[in-house]
């Protein structure tokens, strides 16, 4: 039973590792970015030093429907789209605010945060066109 558990442990903690991807993002000035966070909705994509290739797409088909669908909603600041990689210092504190440790995907709204990482990787490789219509439906819900 021991083995069991130990494998299984391994397994996991494996896989988070397996799964944490990186990248970049180049935050606005903190009273700007506060002052769009209050009236927008905020799609945050986490990720680590690794990349896998889900977590790639995740990143990928998100700034597609940002930049295509909702480019009218990001330039009337009404969708906000940032990359966190939680291995940086200024990463790791915004991941540990939504209590991050692996490629997370969350939709922040001024009435709340959803966590859209299930759907994330559902979807976004297999499947990407149903990702990006459910992250807009879930997007354009409350900016209607």
């Amino acid at each position: 039973m021991k083995k069991i558990t130990i494998i299984m442990m391994a397994v996991l903690l494996s896989t988070a590792t397996i799964t944490a991807c990186a990248g970049n993002n180049t935050p606005e000035t903190k009273k700007e970015t506060v002052a769009k966070k209050e009236s927008a909705v905020e799609i945050i994509y986490f990720h680590g030093k690794q990349r896998c290739a889900t977590c790639m797409a995740i990143e990928n088909e998100t700034k597609a429907l940002v930049e295509g669908e909702l480019a009218q909603q990001v330039k009337d600041g009404k969708v906000i789209f940032s990359v966190v990689d939680f291995s940086t210092e200024e990463g790791k504190k915004l991941a540990t605010q939504y209590k991050v440790s692996f490629s997370s995907l969350f939709i922040v709204t001024p009435n709340g945060t959803e966590d859209l990482t299930r759907l994330a990787f559902s979807y976004a490789r297999t499947n990407a066109e149903e990702f990006r219509n459910e992250l807009k439906y879930k997007v354009m819900e409350v900016i209607k």
